[in-house]
């Protein structure tokens, strides 16, 4: 059995993506954007950009796929919810495992947002959020001076229990990575808000992932835990975008 199996969690997952992807490509159809801007010299450090006049916020998406699948262009069907909501949308893209070490992918993340905060259509406030994967990638970056709120959904917090999985094949984990790439073991503390939010019908795992890292950080003034009823891997996403973001 694979413990780190979403499909196990849903009976439709091809489905469930292809959807993904076919609103996802509406999104590029329908709104004004800027396709594969250049933030890194690797071919897959770019971004994709929906902007909005008079944007009252950033929000910056990082998606998932265990380190080592999908695609930024995936996951634009949430851009119409984040334009609705008065911020611009921002799909944050990276390389993928095995051609990439876990080092390679967070240093790319941190790169990026430091490219964003160079730019002059960046608002002040900027929100990062990171789904599964992606909110492993988020919760590394957690101190980037351009980060402003923080949601993590679906995350991973903890590399150890990947490392004796079917993901590790590609990861190629060492105990340094675990320790120096786990967001649940640094110390620092978290100066942001921040939400970490997870499914109730999504694999245990996941959820103890989610629960033991808030376990962790819940003394913090911060930090935010919700288990969303009838919510899993997949729905979290249009969960949030659609009925909390702010």
């Amino acid at each position: 059995m694979r413990p780190y199996d979403n499909a196990r969690t849903v009976t439709n997952e091809p489905e469930t993506l292809a959807e993904f992807q076919r609103k996802s490509l509406l999104s590029y159809q329908e709104y004004t954007h800027s396709r594969d801007i250049q933030y890194g010299k690797h071919p897959r450090s770019t971004l994709d950009l929906f902007p909005l006049e008079q944007a009252k916020k950033t929000m910056i998406f990082i998606h998932g796929g265990y380190w080592q699948w999908c695609d930024k262009s995936d996951f634009a069907f949430i851009v119409p919810y984040v334009l609705a909501k008065g911020a611009q949308c921002v799909l944050l893209e990276y390389d993928l495992a095995p051609q990439s070490k876990i080092s390679d992918i967070a240093s790319q993340v941190l790169q990026a947002l430091d490219f964003i905060r160079e730019q002059y259509w960046r608002t002040d406030e900027v929100i990062l959020v990171g789904h599964s994967a992606g909110a492993h990638l988020a919760a590394l970056s957690l101190d980037h001076p351009l980060i402003s709120e923080m949601v993590l959904l679906s995350g991973i917090y903890d590399l150890d229990p990947i490392q004796s999985t079917h993901l590790n094949h590609a990861l190629n984990l060492s105990s340094e990575d675990i320790l120096k790439y786990s967001p649940i073991y640094h110390s620092d503390r978290i100066p942001i808000p921040c939400s970490i939010l997870c499914g109730e019908l999504e694999l245990e795992e996941l959820k103890w992932q989610s629960q033991n890292y808030f376990e962790i950080k819940k003394d913090q003034d911060f930090v935010s835990f919700k288990l969303i009823p009838k919510t899993n891997h997949y729905s979290i996403l249009e969960y949030y975008f659609k009925s909390i973001l702010v």
